[in-house]
């Protein structure tokens, strides 16, 4: 099938004009060359081509139950950064983790588990000396290893817990009409500002539902610093979402 501009758009607007699922199907088989087309364009990264495919078609169908014609916009304008976004923003948040060699890999594993052990040990987190004790390696290799799962943080936080609710459902003051996803976007953005800290008390709280009592045993930190750092940290989410 080759990729027809004119086609796509009439399409579209049908879709937009019956919205029916029939029509639906028509715009997106219409679509399917201009998916592949951008996968392909980003392929070879670290990730599977498949992937890259299922997420550009799943990012297509988002843009065609959001295009609407009285815009003046020609839907393959609309579409087609809204896709390549969308595989851009898959391949940052996967691709450090399917990139990764497996020895890394192995690392990041022993490291992790190490961590873990020190926690139900001693209730705190341990330094990068204690892990370096623990495991016996070098500190300049710990620090290399906990760099790498640094990277996956942030993407961790948009897995569901065992509620099957992720970070983002968590957050009192992003309960309202969070459904889209160009508000989980700028989410995921804010939460990059933040350090590494920041992010472990978050993961505590929102993500394993600890209270601020185990929390703050988890982080060796009193539980009054723990609340004075949630309030910071939340405040801190809801500004830097709020100049987007």
């Amino acid at each position: 099938m080759t990729m027809d501009a004119q086609r796509m758009h009439a399409l579209a607007c049908q879709y937009a004009l019956e919205g029916t699922q029939a029509a639906l199907d028509s715009a997106l088989e219409a679509c399917l060359p201009l998916c592949a087309l951008i996968a392909r364009r980003f392929s070879g990264r670290g990730a599977e081509y498949e992937d890259l495919y299922q997420t550009a078609c799943l990012a297509c169908v988002s843009a065609l139950k959001g295009f609407d014609p009285e815009r003046g916009l020609k839907f393959t304008t609309y579409v087609t950064p809204t896709v390549a976004g969308a595989v851009r923003n898959y391949l940052r948040d996967q691709a450090p983790i399917l990139r990764a060699p497996r020895a890394l890999q192995k690392q990041m594993t022993q490291a992790q588990k190490a961590r873990e052990a020190f926690l139900q040990e001693n209730h705190s987190e341990p330094t990068a000396r204690q892990l370096a004790q623990a495991l016996g390696w070098e500190m300049h290799q710990v620090l290399n290893v906990w760099s790498a799962i640094s990277a996956q943080n942030v993407s961790s936080f948009e897995q569901p817990d065992g509620d099957g609710l992720t970070l983002a459902d968590r957050l009192p003051f992003l309960e309202a009409g969070f459904e889209q996803a160009e508000q989980r976007e700028d989410l995921k953005n804010a939460l990059r500002t933040l350090t590494e800290e920041e992010r472990r008390l978050l993961s505590f709280r929102f993500t394993h539902r600890l209270s601020q009592r185990d929390t703050a045993q988890r982080m060796n930190k009193t539980q009054m610093q723990i609340s004075r750092m949630e309030r910071r940290v939340l405040a801190a989410l809801q500004k830097e979402m709020s100049l987007k």
